[in-house]
């Protein structure tokens, strides 16, 4: 009974706690959000109607390359290998999420050891033009921030892909790596290395054939 009459005192009490506090709070001007906020939320809803979408330049990109490849690897006499080598690995690509990112996740034997490496690729609305970075087991700091910034252009007509990286060794001394990736079919594709000084003559340094693999739909 005491229970009973306690909580019937206690009821009214809350209640008009909690109504002088609801008064308090809507008294109180309210807290401006940050713009960065706004604009997040603006692109979310924007997201949602359909507004944001990739772009035609990478969506037709990832059509023509998406999937798990096999690859078999050529590597051409050099200095460093006067017998070249030959090897065999594979490359995965997909898109990131929403279509605006093209992931190329690479595993490839060299006669310096096994390379694992990750290319992030998209299309710059304001320049118009694709850029990319290059993350490698075999670079120093994995993950080449500067040389997408400044040493990577790149290029996609329909047809071919074309990568040029200038590179700068120890030494200083500047050489261009240019890859292209070409012949580009639903089941295969032809993937050649260059290098030579900026400007040219090129030298072939290494030939890939990807076949798709069985189940590796785009």
């Amino acid at each position: 009974m005491r229970s009973t009459v306690f909580s019937l005192l206690l009821y009214p009490v809350l209640f008009f706690c909690c109504i002088a506090a609801i008064a308090q709070q809507s008294s109180q001007p309210a807290t401006p959000v940050p713009q960065h906020l706004e604009d997040l939320s603006a692109a979310a809803q924007g997201s949602k109607s359909g507004a944001l979408q990739s772009s035609p330049e990478i969506q037709s990109l990832i059509k023509a390359l998406s999937g798990k490849w096999s690859v078999s690897v050529k590597f051409e006499p050099n200095a460093a290998m006067p017998g070249g080598a030959d090897g065999e690995g594979e490359e995965t690509w997909r898109a990131g999420p929403g279509g605006f990112t093209f992931l190329d996740e690479e595993h490839l034997p060299t006669p310096e050891g096994e390379i694992f490496l990750l290319g992030i690729l998209w299309w710059d609305a304001k320049t118009k033009s694709f850029h990319g970075m290059e993350c490698n087991n075999q670079l120093p700091y994995t993950c080449d921030l500067k040389g997408a910034l400044n040493d990577i252009t790149m290029k996609w007509d329909g047809k071919e892909l074309t990568i040029d990286e200038l590179e700068t060794s120890p030494d200083g001394k500047k050489t261009m790596w240019h890859e292209v990736w070409s012949d580009i079919t639903p089941t295969s594709f032809t993937q050649t290395g260059d290098m030579g000084a900026p400007g040219g003559p090129f030298n072939r340094f290494s030939t890939i054939h990807g076949t798709r693999v069985a189940g590796g739909s785009r």
